[in-house]
């Protein structure tokens, strides 16, 4: 599943109307009903605030079309977000009417639209399992221990005292290969499994 970055915001116009879309990170439904509160507080000369979400890999999902004809605004939002696999996210596509009327193929048309078009600049991270490895080495061998592992590894944490303590995981599967070329005075040890982002 995708998680998303950050809040993204953009705006589309068609046949006149405005279409201000947020697309924000949540967790929770508490969240949520605060975003939206705040959103139609902010723009409450809207004519709409149609939204869609997905919670724990998709499990909990929800559209709402506010006033616009049933099917036409909330389901198109949340089709575009599956279609980019997203999970833990809200989309909210706020219409200023423009005096033109869209007809339902249009408005299916346009809340998709407005929703892919944020998606499109979003920054997305994935979580994953991995095992989490410490390891102590002397201050000679630490230059040359990052270098060697590149990009094999992500450091999650750097300890300086007597010796160098990193905390680490492997981005490959190649782990155990990986350990077993370390030289004696380095100490590895695994100290737990974990749930890390991976940015893609």
């Amino acid at each position: 599943m995708n998680h998303l970055k950050e809040t993204i915001t953009t705006e589309l116009i068609i046949k006149k109307s405005r279409f201000l879309t947020f697309l924000i990170p949540v967790q929770t439904i508490e969240e949520i009903n605060n975003h939206l509160r705040e959103i139609k507080k902010n723009h409450f000369h809207a004519a709409h605030h149609c939204y869609a979400y997905l919670l724990d890999d998709q499990l909990i999902q929800r559209s709402n079309d506010d006033g616009e004809p049933k099917g036409t605004a909330g389901i198109p939002i949340l089709e575009a977000l599956k279609q980019y696999n997203m999970t833990d996210v809200l989309c909210v596509v706020t219409r200023f009417f423009g005096g033109i009327l869209l007809g339902k193929g249009g408005l299916i048309r346009a809340y998709q639209s407005a929703c892919l078009s944020a998606l499109k600049k979003a920054s997305f991270y994935k979580e994953a399992f991995k095992d989490i490895f410490k390891i102590t080495l002397p201050y000679p061998l630490y230059d040359s221990l990052k270098y060697y592992l590149g990009e094999q590894a992500i450091i999650i944490k750097e300890t300086f005292l007597e010796d160098i303590t990193l905390e680490l995981y492997f981005t490959s599967g190649s782990s155990e290969d990986l350990l077993t070329t370390f030289p004696n005075d380095i100490t590895i040890e695994k100290i737990k499994t974990a749930i890390v982002k991976i940015d893609h």
